[in-house]
């Protein structure tokens, strides 16, 4: 079969990309054009994450870790995006617990050999049980859920407890050494759920 000769038009296209190169990208040399619409690597918004982790729960690469940390006695609770193994999903943005906590950005390539330049972080101090010492939440979480319940969050100690710590209406949270022992006054302190139960489970007060 006889080769067809190539058209006026096809030739002029040839002409014009040996005068003037190729008519693809030239990436990785020259950085692409990205439309803002692009939904690239998430980020964390300071001010609205509130560090629960539900982002890492969601997160189908595992690419966001939860770890609790220990700085000047103090327990913080840090969040990290790994963005050398997330795969671009926005389950974390879409599944967010405040909505407003993770941001996309156009970016959508981090090769590089530095690790820092792969991960963003977020960390906030912990709110710990004053009875037993287990962590609850964050700080930010629990004054969060008590702006977002408004007025109820008068029904919970806990919530209305954390909050009046903010504003530096109560004193800093009490000493961990006291007696096992469920005491009535304990129904005023921070509490986990468990020891919440505990205290109002008890009926011997006295």
């Amino acid at each position: 079969m006889a080769i067809r000769k190539p058209k006026i038009r096809e030739l002029g296209e040839a002409v014009r990309a040996i005068v003037q190169g190729p008519f693809t990208t030239k990436f990785p040399f020259e950085e692409p054009e990205i439309i803002p619409e692009f939904r690239g690597f998430p980020k964390f918004i300071d001010e609205e994450c509130v560090r629960c982790g539900a982002c890492a729960e969601v997160c189908p690469a595992n690419a966001i870790e939860v770890e609790e940390i220990e700085k000047d006695g103090k327990l913080f609770r840090r969040v990290r995006f790994r963005y050398d193994i997330c795969i671009l999903c926005g389950q974390c943005g879409a599944l967010c617990t405040t909505g407003k906590g993770i941001e996309y950005t156009n970016e959508y390539s981090r090769n590089t050999f530095d690790k820092a330049e792969v991960i963003n972080e977020a960390e906030d101090e912990l709110v710990l049980c004053e009875k037993c010492g287990k962590p609850i939440t964050t700080k930010k979480h629990l004054w969060w859920i008590a702006d977002k319940i408004g007025e109820k969050a008068y029904g919970n100690p806990t919530l209305i407890l954390a909050r009046q710590k903010e504003m530096g209406l109560v004193s800093e949270y009490a000493d961990l050494e006291e007696p096992e022992e469920i005491l009535r006054e304990d129904t005023y302190k921070i509490l986990c759920p468990d020891c919440r139960r505990a205290v109002y489970m008890k009926e011997n007060f006295l």
